[in-house]
């Protein structure tokens, strides 16, 4: 059985345990592994995934790839999460 790119990427242990309503968005604010990982599982939902990154890693490339998210080459603003139903900070900062 072949996997696609987001179930190959949110093999971890990432549940989510509610889903918003049609039309607002989840955003993942960085572009590493753990941001490719979020994003993927978040797909899941069929709700629009918005990475925000100035870079991406190759997980978070391929789920763009299948037009699974969308990118924004920049960090988010303030407006950007307004109409978000969660954002997932994964950007390895401390």
């Amino acid at each position: 059985m072949s996997l696609t790119p987001a179930q190959r990427i949110a093999r971890d242990r990432t549940r989510l345990l509610g889903f918003p309503t049609t039309g607002r968005r989840a955003v993942v604010v960085g572009g590493g592994p753990l941001a490719a990982r979020r994003a993927a599982a978040l797909t899941r939902a069929n709700t629009p995934v918005v990475v925000f990154a100035p870079a991406l890693c190759d997980d978070v490339f391929d789920l763009l790839a299948e037009r699974l998210v969308a990118w924004e080459n920049r960090w988010p603003t303030m407006a950007d999460l307004t109409d978000a139903w969660l954002v997932h900070a994964a950007t390895g900062d401390s």
